[in-house]
């Protein structure tokens, strides 16, 4: 593991307390990192991550079914794949970053592959089997819920939460030949209940603005109204399959 990202700190820094270190080291083990010395004797993460896929799917389907009662089946299987995709997952796995520890060969690893989403979301099933198995169905449930629930009306419609951010700096660079800023202009409620106030500018002109209790929620939903006013702002500029495949990958 780098010794600039102990695993022991990241631990530390989970809503529970987390007792099996060789379970967790495993979560992190790509299988091109079996080819190295280090590795010698390791197993891949790749059984975990197929337990974690079916547990996710299984929380994620209890959490719409409770959220939207009237919302039919066909429905409710898009919004399951909006959320549990190998982008969302990824994005998720960037947030909580277990992209900082990920074990792997040289070749992947110079490739690239700590920002690969395949092995992004790979890694981050193999985590939620890894609590699943120390912390039992219940705590996983609780953790899953907190990370999702913020999620769940951008399933509805519209993008997907992790595609504002990165929708907005392709079209910022295209309109404005400059990338976004977040500002954070102000902070509310106890401290273990904070919201934050995130605004999103570019060129000067803030683009819009959002409130959530993450700095990196706030930051999305910011992007998201960006997004939604330049729609507006410059739609007569640019014909409607341009600016629309821009804003809402259609």
């Amino acid at each position: 593991m780098k010794d600039e990202y102990p695993l022991q700190g990241f631990m530390g820094s989970l809503p529970f307390v987390f007792t099996d270190d060789a379970l967790m080291k495993k979560v992190f083990v790509h299988r091109s990192f079996l080819n190295e010395k280090e590795g010698a004797g390791l197993k891949s993460n790749e059984r975990l991550e197929f337990l974690g896929d079916a547990i996710l799917s299984n929380i994620i389907s209890h959490m719409l079914f409770r959220k939207f009662p009237d919302i039919h089946e066909g429905e409710l299987t898009r919004m399951r794949a909006k959320l549990v995709n190998r982008l969302s997952l990824a994005g998720i796995a960037r947030e909580i970053s277990l992209d900082k520890y990920l074990l792997l060969g040289k070749g992947e690893r110079l490739s690239g592959g700590a920002d690969n989403p395949t092995i992004l979301s790979g890694v981050f099933e193999a985590f939620i089997a890894a609590i699943y198995f120390n912390q039992g169905f219940q705590k996983t449930f609780e953790y899953i819920e907190d990370l999702f629930t913020p999620l769940l009306a951008d399933a509805l419609e519209g993008p997907g939460h992790f595609d504002y951010k990165p929708r907005l700096q392709e079209l910022s660079q295209k309109l404005f030949k400059e990338a976004p800023s977040y500002i954070l202009i102000g902070e509310k409620g106890p401290p273990h209940r904070k919201i934050f106030e995130i605004e999103v500018r570019v060129a000067g002109k803030t683009l819009g603005s959002g409130c959530a209790p993450r700095k990196k929620d706030a930051e999305q939903a910011a992007a998201g109204e960006a997004l939604t006013n330049l729609s507006d702002r410059f739609a007569e500029f640019f014909p409607e399959s341009t600016i629309i495949t821009e804003l809402h990958g259609a």
